[in-house]
C-alpha cells in the first residue's frame, strides 16, 4: 500500500471518529428525551414541507382555473355587447324592464279578477304591454272591451317605430289607420312592420297641417282612437285637430308640472325639447289636457300608472264610467332628475301659458 493511500484512509479515519465523538456528545447533552422531541421536530419539518407543497399545487390550480374563467367572462361580456348593439340604444335595459312588466301582468292576470274590482283599478289590473312602453296595450283593450267598438279605425301622431298606442291594435287586432313620425327612418320601420292595413307618413306634425293629414289619408269623421305623442305641442294639435271624431283620445301629459297648474308650452311648430336647458320643459300638464278635453266634448277616465298617457272618453260613449279629476289620477314615476321643475322654468326664463277655460 503506498504512502498517500495510507495517510489518506488515516484522515478518514480520524473524521469518522470525530463525527462519532460529536454524535455521542449531542447525545449526552440532549438526553433520551431531547432525541424523541428531535425526532418529532423532523416530522413536523416533513409534514410542514409537504403541505406547503400542497397548496403551491393548489394555488397553480387556482391560478390557472381563474385564468380560464376570466377568458370566459371577457367573451361572455363580449357577446353581451354585441346582443346590445343590436337591440339599439336602449339595449338589454329595455327588454328587461319589458320582460319584467310581463312577468308582472301574468300574475294579475293569474290572481286578480277584474270583476272584483272598482273602476278605476278594474282597468288598471287588466294592462299589459306587448309594442307599447308602459303597459298601454292592455289598458286601451280593457277599455275598447268595456265601451265596445265600431270601424276599428286609428290616427296615431308619434308613433315611433313600435306604432305607439296603436301598434298592439294593428299588428295583433286586425285594426286599420294612419301612423305619422317626423323621422323617415322610423317610418320606414312602421312600414316594414305593420304592412298594408297601416298607412305610415313621414311627417312634422303641426296644427296647421293636422286636419289637412289625417283628410287626405281617409279618416275624417268617426274613429275608434286618437293617440298624440308629440313630445311637445300635444295640446295644440289636439286643439287644432278636428275634422275626425274620436270615441277615445290617448294623450301623453307631463307630469312633471304637477297636478295642480294647468299649463302648457307655447306652441312652436319646430319644438324641440333637447333644444332647451331643460329636457324636463315640453307638452302640458294633465289638468290643462283635461280643460281641452271637456272645451272638446271628453272627460278623462283613466292614466296609466307610470304617468306618461292620459285617456279620454268622448261624452256620448259609455255614459256609465264617470269623469276623474285630474289630481285623482294623476301619476310621477320619473325621479331620474331632481330639483324644482318651476324653480328651473324661471331660472331659465323659460315660458309657460296658463289654460283658464
Amino acid at each position: 500500500m503506498s504512502e498517500g493511500v495510507e495517510r489518506s484512509q488515516e484522515r478518514s479515519g480520524a473524521i469518522r471518529g470525530a463525527i462519532g465523538v460529536v454524535r455521542r456528545a449531542v447525545r449526552r447533552a440532549i438526553g433520551a428525551s431531547g432525541g424523541a422531541e428531535l425526532v418529532d421536530l423532523r416530522r413536523e419539518v416533513r409534514a410542514l414541507r409537504d403541505t406547503t407543497q400542497g397548496l403551491s399545487r393548489q394555488q397553480k390550480q387556482l391560478t390557472k382555473a381563474f385564468r380560464l374563467q376570466s377568458k370566459r367572462l371577457g367573451r361572455t361580456l363580449q357577446a353581451l355587447q354585441r346582443i346590445n348593439e343590436q337591440l339599439g340604444e336602449k339595449g338589454l335595459t329595455m327588454r328587461a324592464r319589458l320582460l319584467e312588466q310581463g312577468m308582472h301582468a301574468v300574475i294579475r292576470r293569474l290572481y286578480v279578477d277584474p270583476a272584483e274590482l272598482t273602476y278605476p283599478h278594474a282597468l288598471l289590473v287588466q294592462r299589459f304591454g306587448i309594442l307599447s312602453q308602459n303597459d298601454e296595450d292592455g289598458l286601451t283593450w280593457a277599455l275598447f272591451r268595456l265601451i265596445g267598438v265600431t270601424d276599428r279605425r286609428f290616427v296615431e301622431l308619434g308613433s315611433g317605430v313600435n306604432g305607439g298606442n296603436s301598434g298592439f291594435l294593428a299588428s295583433e287586432c286586425g285594426w286599420t289607420g294612419l301612423m305619422v313620425d317626423g323621422s323617415d327612418a322610423r317610418i320606414e320601420r312602421v312600414k316594414t312592420r305593420f304592412g298594408p292595413g297601416v298607412r305610415a307618413e313621414a311627417r312634422w306634425i303641426t296644427r296647421e297641417s293636422v286636419n289637412e293629414l289625417v283628410s287626405e289619408h281617409g279618416l275624417a269623421g268617426e274613429i275608434d282612437l286618437l293617440s298624440i305623442d308629440i313630445d311637445g305641442n300635444e295640446y295644440w294639435v289636439w286643439e287644432a285637430l278636428t275634422v275626425c271624431n274620436p270615441r277615445v283620445v290617448i294623450v301623453e301629459y307631463n307630469a312633471w308640472f304637477g297636478p295642480e297648474r294647468a299649463v302648457t308650452v307655447p306652441y312652436d311648430p319646430q319644438f324641440d325639447r333637447h333644444k332647451f336647458p331643460d329636457p324636463r320643459y315640453y307638452g302640458s300638464s294633465l289638468t290643462a289636457l283635461a280643460r281641452l278635453g271637456a272645451r272638446k266634448g271628453y272627460r278623462l277616465v283613466v292614466t296609466e300608472p307610470r304617468g306618461v298617457n292620459a285617456y279620454f272618453l268622448r261624452q256620448d260613449v259609455h255614459p256609465a264610467l264617470q269623469a276623474c279629476e285630474p289630481g285623482a289620477v294623476f301619476r310621477f314615476n320619473d325621479t331620474s332628475r331632481g330639483g324644482d321643475f318651476y324653480a328651473s322654468i324661471a331660472q331659465h326664463a323659460l315660458p309657460l301659458i296658463d289654460v283658464t277655460i
